[in-house]
């Protein structure tokens, strides 16, 4: 696991590059899926959630449409507690269901599962199909569920009525074909 120091004027250190590195830094480091965690510099407490939370205000500070994100994080503040929490995970969860699993890394897979001989290549193009239907159901299934524990929550606090709902789910959507189009350009580099 990699060890990233946060020192007191906030400059992050990759102890194993043995460099000073900035959050956008951290961000590609997520996207490659490197296992690291941030500790301060004096006393090795772990604060790696606090500076994700840096990354994400970081990338949110940058985005083009700052109202309608406003709009998304004030509605999921005002649920509060283990609510918001559920949302903001299925709606990342269901974010990734749709982007993930794009038919090249469908082929992949299933491409792996062959040289491991667990299929053979005459079933390579069924196998495929196979899970682009399953990751597109449980994209759906993802989605249900998310738009169900907003209207729970929205009912519980009386927060917002239907309308509002539909707006949100509009922002989701638009945030959904946002992530879409970043995993194309990632997939073209």
């Amino acid at each position: 696991m990699i060890v990233i120091k946060r020192y007191r004027n906030r400059r992050l250190y990759h102890t194993g590059y043995k460099q000073f590195i900035v959050l956008t830094d951290l961000e590609e480091m997520v996207r490659r899926n490197e296992d690291f965690r941030v500790i301060e510099s004096d006393g090795g407490k772990d604060i790696t959630l606090s500076v994700l939370s840096s990354v994400i205000s970081d990338r949110v500070k940058k985005h083009r449409e700052k109202a309608e994100i406003s709009d998304v994080l004030k509605a999921v503040i005002k649920i509060g507690g283990k609510e918001s929490m559920s949302i903001l995970k299925n709606t990342v969860l269901a974010g990734i269901g749709f982007v993930s699993l794009t038919k090249k890394k469908a082929e992949a897979l299933v491409d792996q599962l062959i040289k491991t001989g667990e299929l053979s290549k005459s079933e390579k193009k069924e196998a495929v199909m196979e899970l682009l239907t399953k990751a597109e159901t449980s994209a759906k299934e993802t989605t249900a569920k998310v738009t169900s524990e907003i209207e729970r929550g929205f009912k519980k606090f009386k927060v917002v009525n239907r309308d509002d709902l539909e707006a949100l789910n509009k922002k989701v959507d638009s945030l959904t074909e946002m992530i879409e189009r970043l995993e194309k350009r990632l997939d073209e580099k």
